[in-house]
């Protein structure tokens, strides 16, 4: 109701807007004084832009029986141990270490086996790596490509077909 008053005087009066500003904001709740609100609204679509780029492995193993192809964003060593049949391996990044640091040629080496209109899907080990390479590809305009949610530990569980080295494509 105050808050209420408060505007309703602004309008018919010429009070400055700063002094308005601050007649109004002790009545303001407190959640409207912080910025977490709006942090977690730009947490909550991030999210639902990930989910929407984001295939469940059952539906990766149908896109790729219909033509997409498998873009393997994990490590060599990852992809000898298996992969799904016919996958590319190009990582997203190496390992160095105990740490991982991103593969600076990424983009690069993609854009040479990749037209910005293929369809593909991204996997990795679990989809985490895969979800920032997607990022990452439609950023650059590689606009028909879905994250593998789970990655190939979901897609042994789900025992969908694998290879070992020798049947997948490496760059």
């Amino acid at each position: 109701m105050a808050l209420a008053l408060a505007v309703a005087m602004a309008m018919t009066s010429t009070v400055p807007a700063s002094r308005l500003a601050r007649s109004v904001l002790p009545l303001l709740p407190p959640h409207y004084l912080s910025f977490r609100w709006l942090d977690n609204t730009a947490r909550n679509a991030e999210s639902a832009a990930a989910e929407s780029q984001s295939v469940t492995v059952n539906v990766a193993h149908d896109l790729l029986r219909k033509g997409h192809r498998y873009l393997d964003v994990r490590t060599c060593d990852e992809f000898k141990a298996g992969h799904p049949p016919g996958a590319l391996n190009i990582p997203y990044m190496f390992r160095t270490g105990a740490e991982m640091s991103k593969n600076p040629q990424f983009l690069d080496e993609v854009s040479a086996h990749f037209v910005k209109d293929d369809a593909f899907v991204v996997g990795c080990k679990s989809g985490r790596r895969s979800l920032m390479a997607v990022t990452d590809l439609q950023s650059a305009g590689f606009g028909r490509v879905a994250n593998v949610a789970g990655g190939y530990s979901a897609w042994t569980e789900k025992g969908l077909p694998t290879s070992e080295q020798g049947h997948g494509e490496a760059p």
